[in-house]
């Protein structure tokens, strides 16, 4: 029988980072959220349109523009449209009263 493998501290350590850094980018991704639904719901009572592409491809290019080391920027650019596409979909429910 295979014997267990000793516990290997720096991946022990690298591992408490990474869950550190996934708690931070969900409570800023939380907080993106409620700040997306304030600013829906403040151009909801203005009248105003929800979406506006122009300002999504422009928060986007600022993203993408010149991203330190990681991700390559498809990558990014997927997971941000992900976001906002999540962001547009909390709002409408939200609005609707769900």
């Amino acid at each position: 029988m295979p014997r267990a493998p000793r516990p290997d501290p720096t991946l022990q350590a690298l591992r408490r980072r990474m869950d550190r850094l996934n708690r931070r980018l969900r409570d800023l991704l939380q907080e993106r959220a409620r700040l997306a639904l304030a600013i829906g719901r403040h151009k909801h009572a203005r009248g105003e349109r929800l979406a506006d592409p122009a300002r999504e491809r422009a928060m986007l290019a600022a993203i993408l523009r010149d991203p330190p080391p990681g991700y390559p920027q498809a990558t990014l650019r997927a997971l941000w449209r992900a976001v906002f596409r999540a962001s547009r979909a909390l709002l409408q429910r939200r609005l609707r009263g769900r």
